[in-house]
């Protein structure tokens, strides 16, 4: 009884799924995305960084280098603006193109594709200083806020010791030349980036997890509403019309493989097709396999003639069988007459064919 008043046992149905998806709702964490961007400009910072610090040198150079203004036209200018555009974009594009890919692809993991406009709704609730201040003062403010602080802590932690490791060789780099200087310092960053990379991508994992864990967890049912919701979609005509769509679609699949086992078909001799099967071991009296009228009739006798069923013309036993009986039903007695005759005829032409074989 509890749990029809209001504990949420239920797994949530595929319609409620589906409804909270097309509202923008779906389990996700910014920690995730965040800290896989990170790894991914780390990652390109160390194959891509040679090629970026080259081309804002050019740049840096091309602006510094001495130049008498005075002669300086627009030609010059254009041509200067172009020279400027091909080096960053040889240098940066790339590292643009792989963070745009990176963008793409931990959404992709953590949401798949969807579009929806719902989330840029405005919700002017959410401009209530007072619903806000009750946001942040909650159980899960508070929470999200010792995570923030725990994550700041070990994000400090990696970084003092990476320091500390690197103070001697920090203090070795001040005799180098400035170019060995600044590219040294360069790959200790990136190396440190890369670690506090990896913790927080481990963080965030976890964080996803809770998410995934906590959005389902949301999605819970109580027996009343799942319920309420079978009925109203027993109710919907587009859902019932497609259940009896399916049904029909799967009674009719299961009707043609019965006709390659058939012993005969009746034709009317285009609009109607209808197929027995007689076993006298097994049966009482002779069973319609299949029947169809148009397209579906055409698709019984080309089964039959593909696997050498008979096919025999007989308009009025068609329209009889077609209209009175279901496939799997006997035929009734008063037309036992007719089919028996049909299936002795078919029955003679199979043992002539057997003889002069």
């Amino acid at each position: 009884m509890a749990d029809d008043l209001g504990d949420k046992t239920e797994e949530p149905t595929d319609r409620k799924r589906s409804q909270t998806r097309e509202k923008g709702n779906v389990a996700r964490s910014q920690d995730l995305n965040t800290a896989g961007l990170l790894l991914a400009a780390s990652a390109s910072l160390k194959f891509l960084g040679p090629g970026l610090v080259e081309a804002l040198v050019k740049v840096l150079r091309m602006f510094l280098a001495p130049r008498d203004w005075e002669t300086v036209d627009a030609p010059l200018i254009s041509k200067l603006l172009w020279e400027v555009f091909s080096l960053l974009a040889t240098g940066i594009l790339p590292f643009m193109i792989a963070m745009a890919a990176a963008a793409l692809v931990l959404n992709l993991v953590q949401v798949g594709f969807f579009a929806t406009t719902e989330p840029l709704i405005p919700k002017f609730s959410r401009l209530n200083p007072l619903e806000g201040a009750k946001r942040i003062l909650s159980i899960t403010g508070l929470v999200k806020l010792a995570v923030s602080i725990g994550k700041i802590a070990i994000v400090a932690t990696i970084a003092g010791w990476f320091v500390t490791e690197q103070m001697g060789h920090f203090l070795e780099t001040i005799n180098f030349e400035t170019g060995v200087f600044f590219s040294d310092i360069g790959a200790s960053m990136v190396t440190l980036a890369f670690q506090l990379a990896a913790a927080l991508v481990i963080l965030a994992m976890l964080d996803y997890g809770f998410q995934l864990w906590k959005f389902n967890k949301d999605l819970m049912m109580t027996k009343q509403e799942v319920r309420e919701e079978m009925k109203n979609m027993d109710g919907d005509p587009h859902i019932r019309q497609r259940r009896k769509e399916a049904h029909r679609k799967l009674a009719t699949s299961q009707e043609l493989r019965q006709v390659q086992e058939a012993d005969v078909v009746v034709t009317n001799p285009t609009e109607l097709a209808v197929a027995i099967k007689y076993d006298a071991n097994n049966m009482d009296a002779p069973i319609v396999v299949a029947k169809g009228a148009g397209e579906l009739a055409a698709r019984i006798r080309q089964l039959a003639a593909q696997h050498g069923v008979p096919i025999v013309e007989k308009k009025p036993l068609a329209q009889a069988l077609y209209k009175n009986i279901k496939p799997g039903q006997a035929v009734p007695v008063d037309l036992y007459e007719a089919v028996a005759e049909i299936l002795a005829y078919v029955y003679r032409l199979n043992n002539k064919a057997a003889s002069a074989a």
